[in-house]
């Protein structure tokens, strides 16, 4: 079966510290939950994590639905979110990690992104 790509970059700059970080744990608990409850999702989709702050971190490789085990997030002392960063990151996870079609197969579906980022006015 073809896997579904998802990646979930989630901010970990200062600003998320306390129920900022504590909601996005919670509901990364609820969504895997949720589609491991659906048979097309378990067979499917595989979650990739990548954190940043100043860095960009891959803290869960992309790894099949069922096997998933969430790591914690840590919010480390650091200064601004570097998104450009993290985005360039992202594209050198997708290049190493996606596999493309042949004439043979099918390769990934398309990936999704997530992007988990505090809000400010």
């Amino acid at each position: 079966m073809r896997r579904l790509p998802v990646y979930l970059m989630i901010e970990t700059s200062g600003g998320m510290r306390g129920e900022r970080i504590e909601a996005v744990k919670n509901g990364l608990q609820v969504l895997v939950s949720k589609l491991r409850q659906d048979p097309f999702a378990l067979e499917s989709v595989s979650i990739s994590i990548i954190t940043f702050d100043r860095e960009p971190k891959q803290i869960l490789t992309l790894t099949e639905l069922e096997k998933i085990q969430l790591p914690d997030i840590e919010i480390p002392e650091s200064a601004a979110p570097h998104t450009g960063r993290a985005l360039l990151f992202l594209n050198e996870m997708l290049n190493a990690e996606l596999i493309t079609g042949t004439p043979e197969k099918k390769g990934d579906w398309r990936p999704l992104l997530f992007i988990i980022k505090r809000y400010s006015s």
